[in-house]
């Protein structure tokens, strides 16, 4: 079976914009989605990028980009009064259901994103964040406490490492075959190299 990497972080609306669509494009080339948490925080930091969500005039048109976007895709998007936010916890619990629970990561990301950018989910209210945990039958005890293992953050901490050595900005990213992909609008382009015969991706030779 083929399979797409797909490296995201929740906080990114961008990301929650290529998930709904990656259901129907992995469905139709029969493929895998290997799911990589990365703090999109510490990827800027590492890439000396600063968000946009941290420029106004950036932070604008994002916003009127993404509902842009989700109107022309035909999603729901409802914009978090609380962005940005702190999407670490989240990020280790995934990574702890990846090394503990690994049937429980796909719908635990879709959940998370669904929870997030169509339903306002407050990240910071561990109250809610333990409810959410609990609609999807996971003991938020458990979770919590996994997630603050050091071998948890080792391991997200190496996603943003390995994002960052593959020379990522931004997220979402894709990665097919060893090529990355950059941007929930390039979904087409990893459609067709999960056909094994990709556009033309090689880098330009330097002069």
């Amino acid at each position: 079976m083929n399979s797409v990497t797909f490296y995201f972080d929740f906080v990114s609306p961008y990301s929650y914009l290529a998930h709904a669509q990656m259901a129907n494009l992995t469905q139709q080339a029969n493929a895998h989605i290997d799911y990589v948490p990365v703090f999109l925080g510490g990827l800027h930091k590492a890439q000396e990028v600063t968000s946009p969500a941290f420029i106004p005039s950036k932070a604008k048109w994002i916003i009127r980009d993404c509902h842009m976007w989700a109107d022309q895709l035909q999603l729901p998007l409802k914009w978090s009064p609380y962005f940005p936010f702190n999407t670490i916890p989240l990020l280790r619990a995934c990574v702890w259901l990846q090394q503990n629970r690994a049937d429980k990561v796909a719908d635990f990301v879709d959940q998370t994103f669904k929870a997030i950018w169509e339903q306002k989910l407050d990240v910071s209210n561990m109250t809610d964040v333990s409810s959410h945990l609990q609609s999807m039958a996971l003991d938020p005890e458990e979770v919590f406490q996994g997630a603050g293992q050091p071998e948890v953050k080792q391991a997200l901490k190496d996603n943003g490492d390995l994002a960052a050595q593959k020379e990522m900005f931004g997220l979402p990213v894709f990665e097919v075959n060893d090529k990355l992909y950059f941007g929930q609008d390039r979904l087409h382009f990893v459609s067709q190299a999960l056909t094994g015969k990709p556009f033309n991706d090689s880098a330009p030779a330097s002069n």
